[in-house]
């Protein structure tokens, strides 16, 4: 199941990608690269389409799976605030 999530966007490296910076649920942050079109921005807000692979972590948090894996974690597996 697809998921959009609320990211915030920079330029990137490439002009095909945005360096993007995504709150965890834990409350750390981290960055990575993506693809423009997995960005969607609708009303001066960016998201990001992400896959849900567990969302049965609790109410307040779902397992996703990112585009690519982050920088400062090394794997594409981030846990995100529910919806």
């Amino acid at each position: 199941m697809d998921r959009w999530i609320n990211v915030n966007t920079s330029t990137g490296m490439f002009s095909s990608e945005y360096a993007i910076l995504l709150k965890l649920a834990d409350g750390r942050e981290v960055s990575f690269f993506a693809d423009k079109n997995l960005i969607k921005e609708t009303e001066g807000k960016a998201f990001l389409k992400v896959t849900v692979v567990n969302s049965q972590l609790g109410s307040d948090k779902q397992l996703v799976l990112l585009p690519t894996e982050t920088l400062e974690t090394s794997t594409r597996w981030v846990e995100v605030a529910a919806e």
